[in-house]
C-alpha cells in the first residue's frame, strides 16, 4: 500500500494493495477490464521474485513501460520525416528500491545482467550490444543533465517481445530512464527528453544507430504523431481516437525469420533515400520538393538504381499520408484511416519493397499479407509492420472476425504467432500515478 511517500509502496503491505479497489483500477488503466485477473498474478509474480533476490528491501516503486506499433510512417522517421504511432497493452514492468551502494543491479529472469558500478560511466567496448551497456549510458547523460546519479536495485520482466517489432530495447530503455528520473531527478523531466537520453544510451554505449521514434512514442503514450523535420526539435502531437475502434482488434502476426541477416537491407533503404536527397544537394529527403522530384525523374531515371527512385517515392507519399491518417484520427472518421492503412502496406509493398526477403525462399509476410488481404479485404485493414524483409504483419481486425483470422494465421505461421493488442493510453507509468 502506498506510504505517506507518493510512490513509495512497503514490502508488508504490498498483497494487500492487491486486492484493492485502486490498484484493479490502475491494472484496467493499462491492460484493460479482461486482463485485471492475470496481471493480478503477474504483479504477484514479480513481487515475489524483487522479494527473492532483494530480501533487504522494505520499501520499493514500480514502474511500467510499454511496447509500440507502428501505425504510418513506414521507414520515413530515418528522413527526418512524420510518423503516427500508439503505445500498447504489452509492457516491460520493474519493482525497484533505491540503494546507496552506487550500483545498479537490473535482474532479469531472461538475461544475465552484470552490476553497474556508477564510479566509472565511459563507453566500454564488451558492454556494446549488452543491457549493462544501456544502463551505463543512460546513468552518464542522466548525470550529465541532473549533475548526480545514484544507484537501485530492479527486478525486470518484459512481455514485449523481441523481434516482434514493438520496440523492445526502448520499453527498456525508457524504464530505466524512468526509474532513474524517479530516484534521482526532480519529478519534472521533460518526456521528450527522456526518449533523447535513452537514444543516446543505445547509439553510443549499446552501439545501434536507431532513430528517435520508439523511445518518442513510449515516453508520450497513447496515439502519437511525431514529425521529425527538427531533429533536434521533433514535435508530437497526441491523439485521442476516443470510441473510433471499438469494434476492432488491433492485432499482430509474427511471420517469423530472422532479422540477423537484413542489416544490409534495412542500410540500403536509407542509402536508397539517400542518393536520391544527394541528387538535389540535400541530407534528407524530407528536404526535397516533391515537385521537383517528379519533375527530375527523367534525369534520375538515367543516373541513379530505379529502386531508389521507388523509395523515394514511398517516402514522399507515406510523409503526406501521415497527415491524412491525423485528419482521419480527429474527425473519428473510420474509413477513410482503415483505407490509408491498406495504402501505407500497398506502397511498402510496391514502391519502399520491404515485404519481400531475397535470403529465404519462405516468404512469411508475404503469405501473411495474402491471408489478411483475403479475409479482411472491404472491413478491416492491413500492412507491414517495422523493418520489414521478415517480421510481423499489423492488422485492424473486426472483432467478429478476430478468432477466425487467428485460427487460419496460426495454422500457418504456429501457436501464439497471432496477438491481439489494444491501445493503452500511458507510455511509461509510474504506479500508483
Amino acid at each position: 500500500m502506498p506510504t505517506a511517500k507518493e510512490n513509495l509502496m512497503e514490502t508488508s503491505q504490498f498483497r494487500s494493495f492487491v486486492n484493492t479497489k485502486a490498484f484493479e483500477t490502475t491494472l484496467i488503466r493499462l491492460y484493460g477490464e479482461e486482463a485485471v485477473p492475470a496481471q493480478k498474478e503477474r504483479y504477484l509474480r514479480l513481487f515475489t521474485r524483487f522479494c527473492d533476490r532483494f530480501p533487504k528491501a522494505t520499501e520499493f516503486e514500480i514502474f511500467s513501460s510499454s511496447g509500440r506499433i507502428e501505425v504510418g510512417g513506414n521507414h520515413t522517421d530515418h528522413q527526418l520525416g512524420r510518423v503516427l504511432a500508439m503505445t500498447v497493452d504489452l509492457d516491460t514492468v520493474a519493482f525497484a528500491a533505491k540503494n546507496s551502494d552506487n550500483i545498479i543491479r537490473f535482474i532479469s529472469k531472461d538475461y544475465q545482467i552484470e552490476p553497474i558500478d556508477l564510479s566509472s560511466l565511459s563507453i566500454r567496448k564488451d558492454e556494446m550490444y549488452t543491457t549493462m551497456g544501456l544502463i551505463r549510458g543512460l546513468a552518464y547523460y542522466f548525470k550529465e543533465l541532473y549533475g548526480d546519479i545514484g544507484g537501485f536495485d530492479a527486478y525486470v520482466e518484459s512481455d514485449v517481445f523481441s523481434g516482434s517489432g514493438l520496440s523492445s530495447s526502448a520499453s527498456v530503455e525508457v524504464l530505466i530512464a524512468k526509474i532513474m528520473e524517479a530516484f534521482y531527478g526532480d519529478g519534472k523531466l521533460d518526456k521528450s527528453l527522456m526518449a533523447i537520453i535513452a537514444q543516446k544510451a543505445e547509439n553510443n554505449y549499446f552501439n545501434k544507430p536507431c532513430g528517435l521514434m520508439d523511445q518518442m512514442v513510449i515516453a508520450h503514450g497513447g496515439f502519437c504523431a511525431i514529425d521529425f523535420y527538427d531533429k533536434f526539435n521533433p514535435i508530437v502531437t497526441k491523439l485521442n481516437s476516443q470510441s473510433m475502434f471499438d469494434s476492432f482488434d488491433f492485432c499482430l502476426v509474427q511471420t517469423g525469420g530472422s532479422h540477423a541477416d537484413l542489416s544490409q537491407d534495412y542500410a540500403e533503404i536509407f542509402t536508397d533515400c539517400k542518393a536520391v536527397s544527394a541528387f538535389f544537394d540535400q541530407q534528407y529527403l524530407s528536404r526535397v520538393d516533391e515537385a521537383k522530384f517528379n519533375a527530375s525523374l527523367k534525369t534520375l531515371y538515367q543516373k541513379l538504381d530505379s529502386r531508389a527512385i521507388l523509395r523515394a517515392h514511398h517516402f514522399f507519399q507515406e510523409n503526406a499520408r501521415v497527415s491524412d491518417l491525423m485528419e482521419a484520427l480527429n474527425k473519428a472518421d473510420l474509413e477513410p484511416f482503415l483505407k490509408l492503412i491498406i495504402d501505407s502496406g500497398h506502397s511498402s509493398n510496391v514502391y519502399l519493397r520491404n515485404t519481400w526477403n531475397n535470403h529465404t525462399s519462405q516468404q512469411g509476410l508475404a503469405i501473411a499479407l495474402m491471408m489478411a488481404e483475403d479475409q479482411l479485404k472491404g472491413c478491416g485493414a492491413w500492412r507491414v509492420h517495422g523493418g520489414g524483409f521478415a517480421g510481423t504483419v499489423l492488422m485492424l481486425v473486426p472483432k467478429t472476425k478476430t478468432a477466425s483470422l487467428k485460427s487460419s494465421m496460426e495454422a500457418v505461421f504456429g501457436k501464439n504467432s497471432f496477438i491481439k493488442i489494444r491501445l493503452r493510453q500511458d507510455g511509461v507509468f509510474q504506479w500508483p500515478n
